[in-house]
């Protein structure tokens, strides 16, 4: 079968045999080893909330990745074991300071989140007299409608409230609804 007029032909391959397939797999599966260097990268990273890598919090000490050690930069080529101990003792003397900024920054990074969140909410409420919607629940959904059938019942009118987001509800001729319904199953209704 000839497809172009460059001469490119089709010819079909036979299945590919599971032992083919197995050994394509286990060749670009990556190892244990790779896996664990993955890992360290991990920790190592600094992360949003605290500005400190995980390593640091544990340990006191920004970590070496593997393949950090084996480049020539300022660290590796300066490294003397003697100030390095010493460094280590200095480290671990300051670790609870890191340990409580890291914890602050974390408070403060996560009631910025909630700010952010919070601002985006648009609180709904319901007037007494208000006419409404009632979600159809599993539980008492007409089976015989199927997924196409109806997922809102009513109209309903809001008679009170005990506290906010929770109404009591009768239908328009006048049957009260035993409990009441939070607001999360309710909708205004436009007529």
């Amino acid at each position: 079968m000839e497809l172009s007029e460059f001469d490119v032909r089709y010819q079909p391959r036979s299945a590919i045999k599971a032992q083919t397939l197995a050994d394509f797999i286990a060749e670009f599966t990556p190892s244990q080893d790779e896996l664990d260097e993955g890992d360290e990268v991990q920790r190592t990273t600094v992360r949003t909330p605290t500005k400190e890598a995980p390593f640091k919090l544990a340990y006191g000490r920004e970590a070496f990745i593997p393949a950090e050690v084996h480049i020539a930069n300022h660290r590796v080529m300066k490294y003397q074991d003697k100030e390095n101990e010493e460094q280590l003792h200095l480290d671990l003397d300051f670790i609870d300071k890191v340990r409580m900024n890291a914890e602050q920054r974390t408070a403060r990074y996560k009631n910025l989140m909630t700010r952010q969140y919070d601002a985006m909410v648009k609180p709904r409420r319901f007037n007494i007299g208000d006419l409404i919607l009632k979600k159809i629940s599993m539980a008492t959904r007409n089976l015989a409608h199927g997924k196409l059938g109806p997922n809102w019942e009513g109209p309903y009118r809001v008679i009170n409230y005990k506290r906010q987001r929770s109404y009591y509800l009768e239908a328009l001729n006048g049957r009260k609804l035993e409990h009441p319904w939070n607001i999360e199953h309710l909708r205004r209704c436009y007529q």
